[in-house]
């Protein structure tokens, strides 16, 4: 595919940001012709540096497309969002650069979305040209499902058990690999679900190419990067709008949504995460207690977390590798990898792996957090021998620690002493709830199991 047309572009756009305009997108109109089938837009700005955080004395400019169907929120004008990290993208009627979207050409006032992510003292001044039919030639992708199939990994020790990584990304937002081989890794790595979640992605639902794999199972995902926090939804109906970082928008985007089926999660809400910077949101369903690698600081994530149950708040802890590199490698300090961690999940059973499933045993509480696809496995659930019982079992962890912690008070600590351990504790009588760790001596997490209610009827199983 060629990188960019010859000719002089049809339209150049240019414009400047200040800096106390920084993290507020802006919407620039262009009108497109009739009769088009295709459109190239290339963005250029000085003084650019990278999205990490921590990196300053610079500019980042984030791009996205709506096209003359208009820039409503979960709208169908929606034709894609890069981010900063392609500035030069084609969309026609037959094919796109990832992560846009083909389709008609329609004539009318199109928008270019611009977000000024960091803008420093000196202002940044962008430039978008835009060609119309520059005559791109460009061939969608051909999806090799070669090493794609069932885990390779003995099944779990109780039946009707699921390995998931729930956050990972592919090169239709910032990854470097193609969904199918994140598939294949997934498949290598003794997974049996995976979900891909691209940033503000406006592919909706299942691809075409996945209809026939059954395994690993692939859940439709988005992650909604807003400049003030993300958050993942699982099973939604589309995209959701990230463009107003305030608390509000974000609660109505969340609560679409929610009404649209997902399974909604903050996703690492710790330093460098990035942060989640909206304290008035409410009713999200899940929070990523352990994002990538335990050392890169998710006892922050567990703590808000624990601080949640101990103020009464049902919701459910998840985990993610947040893998972006499956070819290249990684900068970070703590490289993510896929499948660690993994969020096991519980189905009925019997019951066949399916997305609805899925989310049920997402909704129901019914999964845990480990370190790898391997484990250990930690089985927390209601004992059913007794009222407010409840039974542990962990399985793989002979010689670490196993933590129970209730609503108050500090946590009872049990040392492993083999390879299948069975314990029962009731529910302490000042507390809503019963939970799990299992953890190093140094205190590191392997393991983290959801809460044990005292009244089972009110949440879950």
């Amino acid at each position: 595919m060629s990188d960019r047309p010859i000719a002089p572009p049809d339209i150049v756009l240019t414009g400047r940001f200040e800096p106390n305009e920084e993290r507020r997108y802006t919407h620039v109109p262009f009108r497109v012709p009739d009769g088009l089938d295709q459109i190239h837009v290339r963005l250029g700005y000085g003084d650019r540096i990278t999205s990490d955080p921590r990196a300053r004395d610079g500019n980042t400019l984030d791009i996205g497309l709506f096209d003359e169907r208009g820039t409503v929120a979960s709208g169908p004008g929606f034709r894609g969002w890069s981010g900063s990290n392609r500035l030069a993208f084609t969309v026609g009627a037959d094919w796109a650069t990832p992560p846009y979207r083909s389709g008609p050409i329609g004539a009318g006032t199109w928008h270019v979305l611009l977000g000024p992510y960091k803008v420093w003292a000196n202002g940044l001044d962008y430039q978008v040209e835009i060609w119309f039919d520059p005559g791109l030639v460009g061939q969608p992708p051909v999806p090799d499902l070669a090493g794609v199939g069932p885990s390779p990994l003995p099944p779990p020790a109780e039946p009707g058990w699921l390995r998931a990584d729930l956050h990972c990304h592919s090169l239709y937002s910032d990854g470097d690999s193609w969904p199918w081989d994140l598939l294949a890794a997934a498949s290598a790595a003794g997974l049996d679900v995976l979900a891909i979640t691209d940033h503000n992605g406006a592919h909706g639902g299942l691809p075409a190419w996945a209809a026939g794999i059954s395994a690993p199972l692939l859940v439709p995902g988005v992650e909604v990067t807003t400049y003030g926090g993300h958050w993942n939804a699982w099973g939604g109906a589309g995209w959701y709008d990230f463009r107003e970082p305030t608390d509000e928008a974000t609660q109505r985007a969340m609560d679409q949504a929610r009404a649209d089926g997902a399974f909604v999660s903050v996703n690492h809400p710790k330093p460098l995460g990035p942060d989640w910077g909206f304290p008035g949101v409410t009713g999200f369903d899940g929070l990523e207690v352990w994002n990538g690698p335990w050392a890169g600081m998710n006892r922050v994530a567990l703590d808000r977390w624990d601080a949640l149950l101990r103020a009464g708040e049902h919701v459910i802890a998840v985990g993610g590798s947040d893998t972006h590199q499956l070819t290249h490698r990684s900068e970070k300090a703590f490289p993510p990898k896929l499948g660690e961690p993994t969020t096991w999940l519980g189905l009925d059973p019997g019951e066949p792996p399916t997305v609805a499933a899925v989310l049920a045993a997402l909704r129901a509480g019914r999964c845990f957090v480990a370190v790898s696809p391997s484990g250990p496995e930690l089985y927390v659930a209601p004992d059913p021998g007794g009222t407010a019982g409840v039974r542990v079992r962990i399985v793989g962890a002979p010689g670490a620690d196993l933590q129970l912690l209730g609503q108050t008070g500090e946590p009872e600590t049990i040392s492993i002493d083999g390879p299948d351990v069975t314990v029962t504790r009731h529910i302490p009588p000042d507390s809503a709830y019963l939970r799990a760790e299992v953890v190093t001596d140094h205190g590191d997490a392997l393991a983290i199991s959801n809460p044990v209610w005292r009244d089972p009827a009110t949440f879950g199983p």
